[in-house]
């Protein structure tokens, strides 16, 4: 049963072109997913949810990325921030904005990208905390988050101490917080409609209140399976669609594709229970991250040959601008699960790293 009205899908697949190139429907976009109620899905009712499991958040997801990656993307990030808040043992930021990031009057952006390189040696830290006068402060920048609405939009993210005082700590961030600036909108290759942005962090007065955990080394580790394991759901999505349009040419000359089209059906099939089997046992992915790294890595690999193949099977009409098919698009998106952090080059370099 989809978890997605049809009034959505239609405005979705009406709209997901210009979702992609064009950043004039961002809004509005983030007002539909919160009216499905997706945000609530996987969230304790005593929080305001709708109760289930991670797993069924992923799943969600899945079923929106079908329709349109950059509305699975600010998805993502406004549902792996809530997963933080809704885990983090300070209750001050989850009483303060998580009602309305539910409902859709507040958005928010997972800063973590950088974080999570950091936590895994591969990067520093881009947010200070400097202390002057007796005060800290918060000075730097986070050079991509997405889903931060001009309107108003709370952020997450990792910072370390200058002086190295104290392990780095993570943090829930208001936009209207003094010494913030939201910059203008990233020019992507696709998924354009996202608010992806920057944000710079100058001499922003820390607030103890924002503060999620005092440690992020050890929350980042505890919230690592949520976080790729919601992302991992864009890319599943993103396959399963190419698959279907393979599928539905599957006959006459084409079908010497179906082995291959088989063989990628199969490996995503596998990789969905290996992640799903993972999520639904509290710490497996806690205390075995490499196997969460090699789905992560694997997945973005079908997808390029689920795309690979849905060009085959389309031959040239899904390259005609006007073909009637949404192959370039699809093309442009799965482009993007590469690189998104971590990267499949990053995790591939951890676990070479590691074995």
């Amino acid at each position: 049963m989809s978890l997605l009205s049809a009034d959505f899908v239609q405005w979705l697949d009406a709209h997901a072109n210009e979702l992609d190139q064009s950043n004039q429907y961002a809004d509005e976009l983030f007002s539909r997913v919160a009216q499905q109620g997706i945000f609530k899905i996987g969230v304790p009712e005593e929080f305001g949810g709708v109760g289930g499991t991670v797993q069924q958040a992923v799943e969600s997801i899945q079923e929106i990325a079908n329709h349109s990656l950059t509305a699975a993307f600010i998805t993502w990030g406004h549902r792996t921030l809530i997963q933080n808040l809704i885990t983090s043992q300070n209750s001050i930021p989850r009483e303060t904005y998580l009602a309305d990031l539910l409902a859709g009057k507040l958005s928010g952006g997972t800063g973590l990208s950088n974080a999570v390189k950091f936590l895994t040696g591969i990067e520093e830290l881009q947010v200070k905390i400097v202390e002057k006068d007796g005060k800290c402060y918060l000075q730097g920048r986070l050079p991509w988050v997405t889903n931060l609405s001009q309107k108003g939009f709370v952020t997450i993210f990792a910072a370390e101490y200058a002086d190295g005082s104290n392990p780095p700590v993570v943090l829930a961030l208001p936009y209207n917080a003094e010494g913030v600036t939201r910059t203008a909108e990233l020019q992507l290759v696709a998924l354009q409609g996202s608010n992806t942005v920057g944000v710079v962090l100058d001499n922003v007065p820390l607030n103890p209140d924002w503060i999620l955990d005092y440690n992020a080394s050890q929350y980042l580790a505890q919230i690592r399976p949520a976080f790729l394991g919601l992302q991992c759901g864009m890319a599943f999505g993103l396959a399963e669609k190419a698959l279907a349009e393979v599928e539905k040419s599957l006959s006459g000359n084409r079908s010497v594709l179906e082995p291959e089209w088989q063989a990628q059906r199969d490996q995503l099939t596998a990789l969905q229970t290996q992640l799903a089997e993972g999520l639904n046992q509290a710490h497996y992915f806690i205390e075995n991250p490499k196997a969460l790294f090699q789905i992560r890595i694997d997945i973005v690999d079908v997808v390029a040959q689920s795309l690979l193949l849905e060009l085959q099977a389309s031959g040239g009409r899904g390259y005609l601008r006007n073909g009637g098919s949404d192959f370039i698009r699809r093309w442009r998106e799965g482009a993007f699960l590469p690189v998104v952090t971590p990267s499949a080059l990053q995790l591939k370099t951890i676990l070479q790293a590691v074995s």
